[in-house]
């Protein structure tokens, strides 16, 4: 064989190799960049899912009905308060970016206040002089319901 017909073989054949592997990769990348695009899509749907949720754990029209004049007037402020408290906490709010909100020890607080108050309320009509001191009088019985745990 002559040089020249050896190197047009081993040109073609360098050419079909080299070829055959920059193919073989191009198609690795392709399937590559499907997976990614796949992924992407599936964590966008997450993403936007879990936006949607901490939006509808934050919404301020779930407290326009016990922080209106009219309902506090009936029954005072405190599951406003308390309302308020929690939807805080779902992450500081929903303009905040994710920021602190409030505490799990304020919110409980607040919720203290509003079962004390229910307390006194219910109980007090059966205060009597020394009725604290009896365990049998009526307010001591009622006081031991709320203390009870259910």
């Amino acid at each position: 064989m002559e040089p020249v017909t050896i190197a047009i073989i081993a040109f073609l054949g360098g050419a079909l190799t080299t070829g055959g592997a920059m193919w073989g990769i191009s198609q690795a990348n392709k399937e590559k960049q499907n997976v990614e695009k796949i992924i992407n899509a599936l964590e966008t749907k997450f993403e936007k899912a879990q936006a949607s949720a901490l939006v509808n754990l934050t919404e301020t029209d779930l407290l326009k009905i016990p922080c209106s004049m009219d309902y506090i007037r009936e029954h005072s402020d405190l599951l406003c308060r308390e309302m308020f408290c929690r939807m805080n906490r779902q992450g500081g709010g929903q303009n905040s970016g994710g920021g602190a909100g409030a505490q799990a020890t304020e919110c409980s607080a607040i919720s203290s206040v509003a079962i004390n108050a229910l307390k006194l309320q219910t109980c007090m009509p059966y205060w009597d002089e020394g009725a604290g001191q009896d365990q049998n009088s009526k307010y001591s019985r009622c006081i031991s319901v709320f203390q009870s745990q259910p």
